[in-house]
């Protein structure tokens, strides 16, 4: 069992003055059995409407409106969360997550590098469990076959298109590897939150093992445990957005994240 504190600023700015704003931040730690925030506490400014939605993955997410005039918006969150693996348990199957997606769609290329995968091991893939190769071994080869490259890659790239690059982030990394999981009969999501230390927020996969989710990461080729604070989880990327909204006002914006993640000692 870890005790971590996290901080999460954000910050949107307006080249011009925007009005009835209506947002929503994917901030806020998720809660179950390996996961319990202790303390929270988020903060919005300019000052307005400030609620707590969730969608249904289970996400909660900081939403609200700002109806009067403003060019900036920042939220600031910050809090206590207790991550203990030992403590999961046993949670119901969902389908969904073996169904592929437009982000994890596992084109040609995909297929090819799977079936390079199993060749190279020897293992069959008849779509029983105990024939299924490991999702670790699956995060391995991958990260042999990508390179950690920032600003290569979007918030649209599939997973086919960075697999071409050869190169991407850490979504890139996750929507392959959802892929690769999924062609393997292994039902696999996505996870956005952040770990220790400081910078943006992280995204890495859950797979399904034993009744239970299982954290890899396959941009640092680890398993995420308890350094790890889990924001959201879906089926890919476009469930686990850091930040929608809508606003009234020709302007531009320009967003700024921080994450900053310690152990309590």
């Amino acid at each position: 069992m870890k005790k971590l504190y996290y901080r999460y600023e954000m910050e949107l700015l307006f080249n011009a003055p925007v009005t009835n704003h209506h947002y929503r931040f994917q901030c806020i730690p998720a809660q179950d059995a390996a996961q319990r925030i202790q303390t929270l506490s988020c903060r919005v400014e300019p000052s307005g409407s400030v609620w707590f939605v969730t969608d249904g993955f289970g996400n909660t997410a900081c939403a609200g409106e700002i109806l009067e005039s403003h060019d900036f918006l920042r939220v600031n969150c910050e809090g206590a969360v207790l991550t203990d693996i030992g403590s999961s348990r046993d949670e119901e199957f969902q389908y969904l997550f073996l169904c592929p997606t437009v982000l994890t769609q596992p084109e040609s290329n995909v297929r090819e590098f799977y079936g390079e995968i199993l060749k190279k091991y020897g293992w069959e893939s008849d779509g029983r469990e105990e024939k299924r190769i490991p999702a670790e071994t699956l995060m391995e080869e991958l990260g042999r076959r990508m390179i950690y490259t920032p600003g290569v890659t979007g918030v649209k790239t599939t997973a086919a298109q960075a697999l071409a690059l050869g190169r991407g982030v850490c979504q890139d990394y996750a929507h392959l590897l959802i892929s690769l999981c999924r062609l393997a009969g292994i039902p696999a999501r996505y996870a956005a939150g952040a770990m220790i230390g400081e910078g943006a927020t992280h995204a890495w996969v859950q797979v399904w093992e034993k009744g239970r989710w299982k954290g890899l990461d396959p941009a640092n080729q680890c398993a995420a445990g308890e350094d790890y604070i889990r924001f959201a989880s879906g089926r890919d990327f476009a469930d686990c957005t850091v930040d929608k909204g809508c606003f009234f006002g020709a302007a531009q914006q320009q967003q700024k994240i921080m994450v900053k993640v310690e152990e309590y000692t």
